[in-house]
């Protein structure tokens, strides 16, 4: 049995999709995106030092430094990049962060290691595994604090 997806413009088998959806769901359970890891990070750091992120403010700059290591690392494009700094800034204000934190987070995200593998931004919306070195993180922390 075959269905049409109507924003697609194809046919497609609706079994085999649900069956490779699922799969797909079941595989990145044990995965977390990168973003929501320094989201929850950002917030940490924050609030040891008495300050605290407006609701999802944390989790947009997560987002935003994710995003400039999906640059990097992934394809993702300077213009989405930009277009993403931009609207986080402009909605939630600049982000929370000093650079005497940056030990801190590079421990807390890393885990105390000099890379570690993550679940980046691409291209076209899509999600790419990659290892980011401690260097690239302090220069996502660099591009997230003069953004």
């Amino acid at each position: 049995m075959y269905a049409f997806d109507v924003g697609v413009g194809k046919w497609f088998n609706p079994e085999r999709h649900i069956l490779t959806s699922f799969i797909l769901f079941l595989q990145s359970m044990d995965k977390t995106e990168f973003a929501s890891v320094l989201g929850r990070a950002f917030s940490m750091a924050a609030s040891e030092h008495g300050l605290s992120y407006s609701d999802g403010a944390d989790e947009a700059w997560g987002t935003v430094g994710a995003s400039y290591l999906g640059f990097a690392l992934c394809g993702l494009k300077s213009s989405e990049l930009r277009s993403i700094q931009y609207s986080v800034r402009e909605r939630f204000g600049p982000v929370l962060l000093d650079c005497k934190w940056y030990d801190m987070l590079k421990a807390e995200c890393l885990g105390g290691q000099e890379h570690t593998n993550a679940l980046l931004p691409g291209p076209d919306g899509t999600l790419c595994n990659r290892t980011v070195t401690a260097q690239l993180f302090l220069e996502m922390l660099d591009f997230c604090r003069e953004g």
